[in-house]
């Protein structure tokens, strides 16, 4: 019995020290990893995570944050809610490389409509990309939607362009590349929340 009764109190005290615990944060590829994020006031929540691969190379880790957790591409293309899309280098590229990377992955998910209506976007953004001489391991580029406002993009926590893209089609040909029906099953399933 008192066997019995002094084991129930090592049991109480060990589980009350670990709810005592702070949550470890989840690491990727050597990264912190946060649960959530607040953006034009909003608390977003991470969806998933993902890691993109080119030919044998890890490139890019790929957060996705939103208003609330989905498993619905439709919900991610949505343009009613604040949405963070967050990359970290994992390896350094060349600028052109990434540029050339970005126009394929475009015109992969694109319409040609799409693309030839996009175009002027295109050219927009490959002026913001113009302003970045090279991307290195563990630089930080953050696409933004804020409904009302547009698109926008952050590297290094640092804005990239002085106005929002404000053009909806051109939001969700862009997350196309990250949770569209081309996308590597793994990646897209990683960012609608398979990974968690």
């Amino acid at each position: 019995m008192i066997t019995s009764l002094l084991a129930r109190c090592v049991a109480f005290i060990a589980l009350s020290c670990a709810a005592a615990l702070p949550a470890r944060a989840m690491e990727i590829e050597g990264f912190p990893i946060e649960e959530s994020i607040t953006e034009a006031g909003v608390k977003l929540v991470l969806n998933g995570t993902a890691v993109r691969k080119r030919g044998y190379f890890r490139t890019e880790l790929a957060m996705l944050y939103l208003p609330e957790k989905t498993k619905s591409v439709d919900a991610v293309y949505k343009t009613s809610g604040v949405r963070v899309l967050r990359r970290i280098v994992l390896r350094e590229v060349p600028i052109a490389t990434a540029s050339r990377y970005f126009i394929n992955d475009f015109k992969q998910v694109a319409t040609e409509a799409e693309f030839k209506q996009l175009i002027t976007d295109l050219g927009e953004l490959g002026g913001v990309y113009g302003t970045i001489s090279k991307v290195s391991r563990g630089d930080t580029i953050d696409t933004v939607w804020i409904p009302g406002k547009g698109m926008t993009g952050r590297f290094n926590g640092k804005s990239l362009v002085d106005k929002y893209n404000k053009n909806e089609l051109f939001y969700q040909v862009y997350m196309r590349m990250y949770v569209g029906p081309t996308v590597h099953d793994d990646f897209r399933n990683g960012l609608l929340g398979a990974s968690l």
